[in-house]
């Protein structure tokens, strides 16, 4: 396992956090978030060829999203998916709860007019695809942290409410990850009044909550954290097939709460296909490893995880990226 720093060129986008990133193939879609701390910076989606390292001008049609922060993303073949965010300081102020699709073959944004029970306007939630699905759990609403969980159906434009967990507290940044099976989502730590480390998993077969042997409710071997980067590799034929890979995040708010905290820069993995019986695992990679950061954008690979920016501890907006390579022996 390796770290490499992702040398770009090209029209680079502005330092930010709280964006997106999306890898779909051979590019990365980067979109939002702020250089200014709350102040989102505009409506331009950006394009990372990863085989060029080169960031590529788009020429885009349609009515793209309005400029926010903290939104969610995430593909389902080769349209790219987000939902909701916000464009105020305050936890409410600003929020959404609109869907848009980018067609990346076309370079088209359409907003989407969704049928079924939408979900409230949010920020800082989770968001993950499995097969013709998208999932959003959770984040900041208009009058508090959520811990519900939203089903949209890409081929039938419908949302879906699902059953919702009395274990689970309300809570913004935390991750979202499913199983290389597409039989199970988890829900990984995040922030609710203060950083956690809870784990829970969502049947998407039997469509109800239940837990990994191992990790449980309420306890597993991470520090607690939020606004971290996670990934679920679906590779099977290597060392970290079916693992899902943890990297940073916040792991002490700062009291002002735009402003930077304590960050981590440790990566964690867990066996999400073997009900985490043996719990989480601290990975030592080689290379040139990133600073400790949150608030950073991060996406699957399919070598690794790819992250881009984030917040530092001196409270600098970042715009470098780094690729975990999970092949690369150390």
């Amino acid at each position: 396992m390796k770290w490499c720093q992702v040398e770009q060129s090209g029209p680079l986008p502005e330092a930010r956090s709280s964006h997106s990133l999306t890898v779909i193939a051979t590019k990365a879609y980067l979109f939002g978030g702020e250089h200014v701390p709350r102040a989102a910076i505009d409506s331009q989606i950006h394009c990372f060829d990863l085989e060029a390292s080169l960031w590529l001008p788009l020429q885009v049609s349609g009515c793209p999203p309005s400029p926010r922060v903290a939104h969610g993303a995430a593909h389902v073949g080769k349209i790219l998916y987000i939902f909701g965010g916000r464009s105020g300081v305050e936890m409410g102020e600003g929020s959404t709860n609109d869907l848009y699709s980018f067609d990346t073959l076309t370079n088209t944004w359409t907003k989407i007019q969704a049928t079924g029970p939408v979900p409230e306007p949010r920020s800082f939630h989770a968001m993950a695809a499995v097969a013709t699905k998208l999932y959003v759990f959770g984040g900041c609403g208009q009058h508090g942290r959520l811990s519900d969980l939203h089903c949209y159906d890409t081929e039938t434009g419908t949302w879906e409410r699902l059953p919702d967990s009395p274990d689970i507290q309300g809570r913004g940044g935390a991750g979202l990850a499913a199983t290389a099976s597409g039989n199970a989502l988890y829900v990984i730590a995040g922030f609710a009044g203060k950083e956690m480390s809870d784990v829970h998993r969502f049947d998407l077969l039997r469509n109800m909550w239940d837990c990994p042997n191992c990790i449980g409710h309420t306890t597993s071997d991470i520090p607690a954290r939020s606004v971290f980067g996670v990934s679920a590799h679906l590779c099977t034929a290597c060392a970290h097939g079916n693992h899902v890979v943890l990297f940073g995040g916040e792991v002490d708010p700062s009291s002002a709460g735009h402003a930077a905290g304590k960050f981590s820069s440790d990566v964690f993995c867990f066996d999400a296909e073997g009900h985490c019986v043996e719990g989480w695992h601290r990975l030592e990679a080689a290379g040139d490893p990133p600073i400790a950061r949150g608030w950073f954008a991060a996406s699957n690979t399919a070598d690794g995880l790819l992250i881009h920016g984030g917040n530092s501890e001196t409270n600098e907006r970042l715009g470098d990226m780094y690729h975990l390579l999970l092949h690369e022996e150390s």
